[in-house]
Formats: structure tokens, C-alpha cells, sequence
């Protein structure tokens, strides 16, 4: 019986020996040789540039070679890519050539790089170049009825920081804000608004986030009655002497604007007349219709007239 164990025993150690044989024959696999396309990353450690889309080409053919098991691991499992270290750039046009070590096979018992195809690619890089650019105002449709601005539109900040390729952004002179409807401002008079970044894609923008100021006021109509109309020929004319007579002689206005901007309006400064050049070559006793002319209006305040012409005539004798 002792001899039948012995037996049994030196089987059994066999039939694991074999075992494990058989199982590191399968795991390794015989040599073998596969050509992959794999994707090209670069990696930028300048700080002073900035890649200008993909090398090209976006892809190479490689050639590894070792146990199936192992290649087919590496590529189709774990997604291998080749990555190009740039530490320093020595211009914006480079050809650089692949090397096998920037392809991690480690990991990966008895796979090698056998080739690459092509064996160099070419990368576009430009500066980096960082500018302050002024902030554009841009709106769309017109304030509601009741409300009147008593200044310009202003955005805080008036300027952004954009920073990018120096190609492109030395081509921004400003940047436009997404427009604003003026028909959804209330008497706050503040709206929250973005930088317009279409087509900025490559372009980092600080802080992208703009207020608009709106500064509004209950709007009012101020009614003037009998405003003079004034007539001068004037020497620019070419005619000497003879007055001028307007028909109608005063005309009615109506202010329409912000209630400080229109209450506090200087009367003296506002003038309705008839400009000079439209008095030329007026013969004695002729009759003209010619428009009106409002002078003196301040901004942000509208003026409408009952009239929008008048009839003159040159009157001669003393």
C-alpha cells in the first residue's frame, strides 16, 4: 500500500507540473506581431504656447509584437495612445519624430515596438497672449412706454481678460455681451447678462459674467405752447436785407423723456427754427414751405411737433 501512495503521489505532482505548463503556454502564447492605429496626444509643458489643434497626422500605425494575450491587451482592452512631451518649443511649425519609449508597454510581459508609421508628425503651436478687451453693450427691442433713460447704457466690468493663441486674440478690438431686451427692464435698471463667446472656442475668458446698467426713470410728456419759430437768411443766404416771415409764427412741442431729464430742461437753450440753407435764393415776395429745425434738446429726451413745416415769406420795404 506504501508503494501504491509513492506512485499516486509522484502522479499527482506531475499532472500539476503539466498543469502549469500548460496554463503559462496559453497565457503567453507564441510571438506575434500586430499592427494597430493608435490616436497621437500631445502633452505641452510651455507655458508660453499653446497647441493649435491636432498633430497631423491624429493617428499612427504601430507594430507590436509578443504574446497575443499581452497585444491584445494593450490595445484593444486598455485603449493605448502615443503622447508627445513638449518641454520646449523652438518655433510654431514642428516636425517631431516618434520615439517607441513614448508608447507605455510597461505592464505588458514581452511587447515591443517594432515600428511606427509615419515616424514623424507635425504640430502647430502659437503664443500665448493674454489682453484686456473692452466689453460691447448690445440690446434688442426698445423700453417699455413707461420708462425713459436719464444716461448711457454702462457695463461693469467695462473690460474682460481673454487669453489664447496671439493670433487670435490680437484680432479683438471688443466683445460683444448677449443682447438684452430692453422690453423686460424694470425701474431696477440692472440686468445680468454673458460674454458672447460663439466661436471663442480656443479662447479663455475673465469673468464671463457682465452687469448691464439700465438707468431708467418714469417717463413724462412736458406740453410747450407757442414756441417762436425763427428765420434769419443770414449772410451765408447771399441775399441782403428784407425779414422773413413764418407761417405759423410759433409752433406747439411736446418733450417726452426721464422726469428729471425733461422738468429740468433749460427753456432759453431750446429754439425752434428754420435752417439758413433752406432760405437760399428766396426771391422778394415768394413763398416757401421748408421744414423745422428743434435746437437746444438735451439727450434722452424726444420731442414731437404739431408741425413739421412752416411757410416763409420775404417781405422787403421798411
Amino acid at each position: 500500500m506504501s508503494g501504491s501512495l509513492a506512485s499516486n503521489w509522484r502522479l499527482k505532482v506531475a499532472a500539476v507540473a503539466m498543469a502549469l505548463f500548460l496554463w503559462a503556454l496559453v497565457r503567453v502564447g507564441a510571438p506575434d506581431q500586430r499592427a494597430v492605429s493608435i490616436p497621437v496626444n500631445v502633452s505641452l509643458n510651455d507655458p508660453g504656447w499653446i497647441l493649435m489643434g491636432d498633430p497631423v497626422p491624429a493617428s499612427v500605425e504601430v507594430r507590436f509584437s509578443g504574446p497575443p494575450t499581452e497585444i491584445f491587451r494593450l490595445t484593444a482592452l486598455d485603449g493605448v495612445s502615443i503622447t508627445i512631451p513638449i518641454t520646449e518649443v523652438v518655433g510654431e511649425e514642428m516636425v517631431i519624430a516618434l520615439q517607441d519609449g513614448w508608447i507605455p508597454v510597461d505592464g505588458y510581459p514581452g511587447v515591443l515596438v517594432e515600428e511606427i508609421l509615419p515616424s514623424t508628425v507635425h504640430v502647430h503651436l502659437d503664443h500665448l497672449e493674454t489682453a484686456s478687451v473692452p466689453v460691447r453693450i448690445t440690446t434688442r427691442g426698445s423700453l417699455p412706454e413707461h420708462l425713459a433713460l436719464t444716461r448711457s447704457l454702462s457695463v461693469t466690468p467695462s473690460s474682460v481678460r481673454v487669453s489664447g493663441p496671439a493670433s487670435l486674440v490680437q484680432q479683438l478690438d471688443s466683445l460683444d455681451i448677449v443682447p438684452v431686451d430692453l422690453g423686460e427692464v424694470d425701474e431696477r435698471g440692472a440686468v445680468q447678462t454673458t460674454v458672447d463667446t460663439t466661436g471663442l472656442a480656443r479662447l479663455t475668458v475673465i469673468p464671463t459674467e457682465i452687469t448691464l446698467r439700465i438707468p431708467v426713470e418714469e417717463s413724462i410728456d412736458r406740453v410747450l405752447t407757442s414756441v417762436p419759430v425763427l428765420a434769419d437768411m443770414g449772410a451765408e443766404s447771399g441775399e441782403a436785407g428784407g425779414a422773413v416771415e413764418v407761417l405759423p409764427a410759433t409752433v406747439r412741442l411736446t418733450l417726452r423723456g426721464a422726469r428729471t431729464r425733461v422738468t429740468n430742461l433749460d427753456l432759453r437753450r431750446l429754439r425752434v427754427v428754420v435752417p439758413s440753407s433752406e432760405l437760399l435764393g428766396l426771391g422778394e415776395a415768394e413763398e416757401r414751405r421748408v421744414p423745422i429745425v428743434v435746437e437746444g434738446l438735451p439727450s434722452y429726451v424726444s420731442v414731437s411737433s404739431a408741425v413739421d413745416t412752416v411757410v416763409v415769406r420775404r417781405q422787403t420795404g421798411p
